[in-house]
């Protein structure tokens, strides 16, 4: 028996209303179900996808960190050789001057290089 088969007057009726709601169609119930499976399906799908771009972000970052860290390191030597340098006294800085001139290819004046050529 089924809603439209009731007369107007008994579909109202608190007795029979239980009878008239156990009759109504549940399809758009799940359809609605279904609508949020799908959706919490999709949402789930996002999280995991933004996850593994977050991880891998995380991955690029701690190596630039690691690379960073490493120039860090470098500069730090280079400015305690620096300091070390600016506080030599008179001849060591003298000794220095020379040292780097003579890398750099410069001699005193009378001086004269001797290059082996033979390779022994």
């Amino acid at each position: 028996m089924t809603g439209d088969d009731l007369p107007d007057w008994l579909l109202y009726h608190p007795r029979f209303a239980r009878v008239v709601k156990e009759v109504t169609p549940k399809k758009k119930r799940k359809k609605k179900f279904i609508l949020l499976y799908v959706a919490v399906f999709v949402f789930a799908v996002y999280a995991v996808y933004a996850l593994i771009t977050q991880y891998s972000q995380i991955d690029k970052k701690k190596s630039q960190l690691a690379e960073l860290n490493k120039k860090i390191s470098v500069q730090e030597i280079k400015n305690d050789e620096i300091t070390n340098i600016y506080n030599l006294s008179d001849k060591d800085n003298e000794d220095y001057i020379e040292q780097k001139a003579k890398e750099d290819g410069y001699l005193h004046a009378g001086e004269r290089v001797f290059v082996n050529i033979s390779g022994d």
